[in-house]
């Protein structure tokens, strides 16, 4: 039997489309011959070939087809080959991943941390309004046990201007949302999984985005594409922000001569201003003999933030100012068939150049009503008028080999090392001033990967070192008080494995298991030199994580059901906890809990029709609970050993039962041909929980985090087949008080406006 040879061509004028024929004379795994108009090269492809349907990952195009032997000889004016989506193919990983295609959000330029919030077991926690300090809740996990990549890369410490609550869905395809175990090559140590933004790939086009609304809040996004003949691409995005942030919060109020509380009364924030603005630009070529592409690029950006409260709505600031700003150079290279067909090397490096400016010098006391009086001491706070200045170098280098149809290595190396220094001008005697501390990762991988049609697993291996250098504090409010030189060195060995099955084609079930260490990050060892305090003697985290789930991906026509369940099993020692001091001026830092269990469930239920209707819709529950019987007490008569207080208990601070709904209805043709209008709607419900641990003290003096329901809608238009929209959006619709960390208030109800160019020349 001889090849089947298939040409890209033009197409007869009456066209058919013939996919059963086409199936009914090709044997399952046929080799195909690939030649396309735009290349010199033949590409030879098995195609899986079943009755009356196929998947082709690299084609979706119309084709003309012809037999090479007169003995098979078959002619067909037209062949449809369906192509599965870079999103549902990562969505069939093994790794238990949630897949968000972002095309449909363009036109609502939704921020990227909205967009996750939408996710099952994702929960975003922002501390207010825009630009207010947000970190993600995921599976048990939060904060930087998940790590965040644009493209791969590490965004730890790309400065806290260029976040993903900075971000607009316009500037990516896609985002990744890995729960538990990541692949190999993200070559990261993240605890509880990671979010991996994959920008958009166009060859040539220009989105641009502007919204205002309430609080007097105005966004602003661009992103472009272009992409000479000769290979020569340049790629950007930026964006800007500006918000006054002056919603009303319901809160207690101190009368400053008497310090004398007041009963809740609404308020309005009168110092949150907020500015962010950055640029991501890449340029260089692509499509060459030597590179697939080979990019040099630079990430800028730069925020400026006043502080209105600290860890807790308790303090209450009127003078207090942060600003940061950051330059990034990157070079990107990826080569496939390097010396040899099936060996692909991929490799950035990035120089992170990061100043953080925190202000706090007035010698004042504010309540929530804007009142002040002289102070005795100066800030509001701690006096302070520091920079902090980060130099940190990330690089990866990931080589990967596949050996035949069923089987890959891959061998992936990360480098981090970054050196943070303080100057505080207003304690000039401060021996730590100009002070270097240290921290350096190494994190080496080694994965397999074997494939077959209904399975596919995955082992790996990690090799993780970390180093830091600091300086602690010892015998403080003694005459012995001094500060001194710490370091520490850990090397730890992780492994794990990833298996889905097809029992089904429409269904799936998966299982992933791991050993995973996560070392601790700068801020959370150093400080940020206002609110969060420094731990120099945290240790890495390190937890057995196994999920287990089950995908149905089901098509019934013009309708398409999909539905999953996944179970979460974590056992974690040292984990790294997030507290809060409760006092008048309270601050945050992080410490680490002995043993801590995690175990929860997950479950998404999804339905669309045509490109009419999409509902989606998730539960997550997770029990996170303290498993220390024993603590080791250490004093100056020497170590001891007493029971835990909180053992058995459930973790403050953390949402253990949340939901969300999406659901969107489009009207085509509206007005006139390729026009659309779209209504939006949203839900997000967030079950009550403590502040503190719920067996500590009397249950009528425990701060409680109440059970929320907010509700978002919005319409929009599009016209030109999306060339131009606009929408109308309202979010918090029924106006509730909104809470994710420590009490901190979130915006109320708000109105905001948008608009949309977008043009396409691919």
């Amino acid at each position: 039997m001889s090849p089947l040879f298939v040409s890209i061509g033009a197409l007869p004028p009456r066209r058919r489309t013939c996919i059963l024929l086409f199936f009914e004379y090709c044997p399952p795994s046929r080799k195909a011959v690939i030649l396309h108009p735009k290349f010199n090269r033949i590409q030879m492809i098995t195609f899986p070939f079943k009755k009356g349907a196929a998947v082709v990952p690299a084609f979706l195009t119309f084709l003309t087809l012809q037999a090479q032997a007169p003995a098979d000889s078959i002619r067909l004016d037209e062949v449809l080959i369906v192509a599965k989506s870079k999103a549902r193919q990562v969505h069939e990983q093994a790794y238990a991943v949630s897949v968000v295609d972002l095309k449909k959000n363009y036109q609502a330029a939704t921020p990227m941390n909205r967009i996750l919030n939408t996710v099952t077991s994702v929960r975003i926690r922002e501390n207010g309004g825009v630009g207010s300090q947000t970190n993600v809740a995921m599976n048990g996990f939060s904060g930087n046990q998940v790590r965040f990549f644009i493209d791969g890369m590490p965004m730890d410490a790309f400065g806290e201007s260029f976040s993903i609550a900075s971000l607009s869905a316009n500037m990516a395809d896609r985002v990744e949302i890995y729960k538990g175990v990541l692949p190999v090559g993200l070559g990261a140590d993240a605890l509880g999984g990671a979010v991996n933004i994959v920008t958009r790939g166009g060859a040539n086009y220009l989105d641009a985005t502007y919204s205002f609304g309430s609080f007097n809040t105005h966004r602003a996004s661009l992103a472009g594409a272009l992409t000479l003949a000769n290979g020569f691409t340049v790629r950007g995005s930026a964006f800007l922000n500006y918000s006054n942030n002056d919603y009303k919060v319901k809160t207690t109020v101190v009368d400053l001569q008497t310090n004398r509380k007041t009963e809740d009364q609404w308020v309005r924030r009168f110092h949150d201003d907020y500015f962010s603005s950055g640029l991501k630009l890449e340029a260089g070529l692509t499509g060459k003999r030597w590179a697939d592409y080979l990019l040099a690029g630079i990430i800028v950006s730069g925020n400026a933030n006043d502080v209105q409260t600290g860890a807790t709505m308790d303090a209450v600031y009127g003078g207090v100012k942060t600003s940061s700003w950051s330059v990034i150079p990157s070079i990107k290279y990826r080569k496939h068939n390097l010396f040899t067909p099936g060996l692909t090397l991929q490799a950035y490096a990035t120089y992170n150049i990061v100043n953080t400016h925190n202000v706090d010098t007035m010698q004042r006391r504010y309540n929530w009503l804007g009142d002040w009086m002289e102070s005795t001491t100066a800030g509001e706070r701690s006096l302070t008028d520091a920079r902090i200045r980060l130099r940190q170098w990330q690089g990866n280098a990931n080589l990967s080999y596949v050996v035949d149809d069923h089987h890959q290595f891959t061998l992936t190396h990360t480098l981090t090392a970054g050196r943070r220094r303080s100057n505080d001008r207003r304690r000039l005697d401060d021996e730590m001033n100009n002070v270097p501390q240290q921290l350096t990762k190494n994190i080496t991988a080694l994965g397999y990967q074997i494939r077959y049609a209904r399975w596919n697993a995955s082992l790996f291996g990690k090799s993780y070192a970390l180093y830091s250098s600091t300086h602690k504090k010892l015998d403080m409010y003694t005459d012995r008080e001094r500060w001194e030189k710490q370091s520490n060195r850990q090397h730890n060995i992780g492994y794990g494995a990833a298996a889905t099955y097809f029992l089904l084609p429409q269904l799936q079930v998966k299982l992933s298991a791991e050993r995973a260490y996560r070392m601790p990050e700068v801020v959370e060892i150093f400080g940020d030199g206002l609110i969060q305090q420094s731990n120099p003697d945290l240790q890495p985290e390190k937890s057995d994580n196994v999920n287990l789930g089950l995908l149905l991906q089901q098509p019934f026509g013009q309708h398409r059901l999909t539905a999953e369940v996944n179970g979460i099993f974590r056992n974690t020692d040292d984990f790294i906890l997030k507290g809060v001091s409760l006092t008048s001026n309270p601050t945050t830092s992080y410490d680490n809990i002995g043993r801590v269990h995690t175990r929860g469930i997950e479950v998404s239920l999804g339905y669309a029709f045509s490109n009419v209707l999409n509902v989606n819709t998730g539960y997550t529950y997770q029990n996170i609970k303290d498993r220390m019987k024993y603590s080791e007490n250490e004093s100056y008569v020497g170590e001891s050993r007493i029971k835990n207080v909180t053992y058995g208990q459930r973790l403050p601070n953390i949402p253990y039962q949340f939901a969300s709904l999406h659901a969107d209805y489009n009207f085509h043709n509206v007005l006139r041909r390729g026009n659309r209008l779209t209504l939006n709607y949203d839900l997000s419900y967030t079950h009550e929980y403590f502040l503190s641990f719920p067996g500590l003290g009397a249950v009528s003096t425990k701060k409680l985090i109440p059970t929320q329901t907010s509700h978002d809608v919005s319409v929009a238009y599009s016209m030109q087949g999306g060339r131009y929209s606009v929408m109308l959006e309202c979010t918090n619709l029924t106006d509730e008080l909104l809470y994710d960390n420590y009490r901190l208030q979130k915006p109320g109800r708000a109105f905001n406006m948008k608009f949309r160019y977008f043009i396409n020349k691919d």
